[in-house]
């Protein structure tokens, strides 16, 4: 998306000309923030050099770029994901996308695809999605799809701008799930439009909507192989580029791994209870917005009876409207804050109970795990003694009827 406009025509010839090519957008790039699509070209330049060196080129025409290819990608929408498999890092934020069996969809990897077929748990970082433009006729199948508790952020939401560039933010957004599967990363084959005289241009296209899952850390988790964070973005990116060559030889190979079952009951019961916190954080949220909007309502009615009143001069009614506005504005701000504060009381309580409730699930696996194994050997063991205390007692018989 920083490409000049003729680069990126040069781009789509080349891609249009049938040339396999695995290409990744992102709306939110958190390796650079200055390289996203909404924000202008040479925005990641120092601040004390803007003055230096020649101007940036204006970008190109992303939408258009994308839309040629029959795809369908918004630049300003962000994909967040409730499920997180790992407790360790239940602080990271939901636009951190863990993509696995366990967040309820079972169409989250492709199985009909070589490149997802393989794969157990991805991390994605505040990625996009993608879907098919409408016209376009090209075969559009998803490979990576997000979970049943997902949703979308916008950009302009989690970036503020400043003299030094942009900067992300990712507290107090709220998060209100949608009934959609997002899909993250797709193949895309055929002619890209239905306009007849480019019916002999076809496309072979692997899209992940982030280019930060396959960021220098990855690498790094993967070489050192740190236990529980084994994820499979550079597998997954190394399966696309084989499959875009036509050589499959390595995916089965690359897809000879240990495979790790997971306590799928218990994750089932975790996400009930996040999806709880969900709409618990979401009902705050609603509460605090109308508790707002009443105050403003009320604020705005004393101004208004005020500007009606018949035995004032202009000059009067505005000394007074200016007083009541600045005495119902400190109250406005300070329910305001106690609203706020109360909401992010709620969020935190919701928080704590769902943790409480997970920890509660986890140790009772643990007490059961602790108790349940000795069980069935106590079991044989008590059978075992009465049955040579039965054998005795016959053996004593025997032997006090051979006596007689």
């Amino acid at each position: 998306s920083t490409l000049p406009q003729e680069e990126m025509n040069h781009l789509l010839d080349y891609i249009e000309g049938g040339t396999p090519t695995l290409l990744m957008v992102d709306p939110l790039p958190v390796v650079n923030l200055g390289i996203a699509p909404s924000e202008k070209a040479g925005a990641n330049r120092n601040p004390f050099m803007q003055n230096s060196g020649p101007k940036p080129k204006e970008k190109g025409d992303i939408n258009a770029f994308m839309n040629r290819l029959g795809i369908s990608w918004n630049i300003q929408q962000v994909v967040w994901d409730s499920y997180n498999p790992h407790p360790e890092l239940a602080t990271l934020p939901p636009e951190i996308v863990f993509v696995g069996r366990g967040n309820q969809n079972p169409e989250t990897f492709n199985m009909e695809n070589a490149a997802s077929k393989p794969l157990e748990e991805l991390v994605l970082l505040f990625p996009g999605y993608l879907g098919k433009a409408p016209g376009a006729n090209i075969t559009f199948t998803p490979l990576i799809e997000s979970g049943a508790q997902s949703g979308l952020q916008q950009y302009s939401n989690m970036v503020r701008r400043s003299f030094f560039g942009a900067q992300l933010v990712t507290r107090g957004l709220p998060h209100f799930p949608s009934a959609v599967d997002y899909t993250l990363a797709a193949r895309v084959s055929g002619g890209a439009s239905a306009d007849t005289s480019m019916a002999s241009k076809k496309t072979d296209l692997i899209v992940i909507a982030d280019i930060d899952f396959i960021s220098e850390q990855f690498f790094q988790i993967r070489s050192q192989g740190i236990p529980g964070l084994n994820f499979d973005n550079v597998t997954f990116f190394l399966n696309a580029l084989d499959q875009l060559v036509g050589d499959e030889s390595f995916v089965a190979l690359r897809s000879r791994r240990v495979k790790h079952r997971t306590l799928e009951s218990v994750e089932s019961r975790i996400q009930d209870f996040v999806t709880q916190r969900t709409l618990e954080e979401q009902e705050a949220e609603s509460d605090a917005q109308v508790a707002l909007t009443e105050a403003q309502r009320r604020l705005d009615q004393k101004v208004g009876e005020v500007q009606q009143r018949a035995d004032m001069d202009a000059q009067a009614k505005q000394i007074l409207a200016r007083q009541i506005q600045e005495v119902e504005q400190r109250r406005f701000t300070a329910l305001k804050n106690n609203i706020e504060a109360e909401k992010e009381a709620r969020i935190a309580n919701s928080k704590e109970n769902m943790e409480s409730s997970i920890r509660a699930i986890q140790n009772g696996i643990k007490t059961f795990a602790v108790l349940l194994p000795p069980i069935p050997v106590f079991i044989i063991g008590v059978m075992i003694f009465f049955r040579r205390r039965r054998r005795e007692a016959e053996g004593a018989a025997s032997a006090r009827r051979l006596r007689s």
